[in-house]
């Protein structure tokens, strides 16, 4: 395989890298706290939409600390499961 064949494997698999990319944009996974006191919505490349605070725990940090550290983890287990549908077992 010569240098130029190489180089049409690279953007072969660039592109392909783009096309994925831009599918995962379009997936969106949402992880919430008990009692929905938190809930935080991202995309499937992990960006992060949107961060939904309940009125009821603002004051206390805490509390709002507890609960965006359990948003966070089920978010990131629902991503893993929405993956996971998508793709099989081929990226985990």
């Amino acid at each position: 395989m010569g240098l130029f064949d190489k180089l049409k494997d690279v953007n072969e698999m660039r592109k392909q890298a783009k096309q994925l990319e831009a599918m995962l944009a379009t997936v969106s996974v949402t992880g919430s706290s008990s009692g929905d006191k938190i809930k935080i919505t991202m995309d499937g490349n992990q960006n992060i939409k949107s961060v939904e605070v309940s009125p009821d725990i603002a004051g206390d940090k805490s509390e709002v600390a507890r609960h965006i550290r359990a948003a966070l983890e089920d978010l990131f287990k629902q991503h893993k499961k929405v993956l996971q549908s998508k793709f099989g077992n081929m990226m985990m």
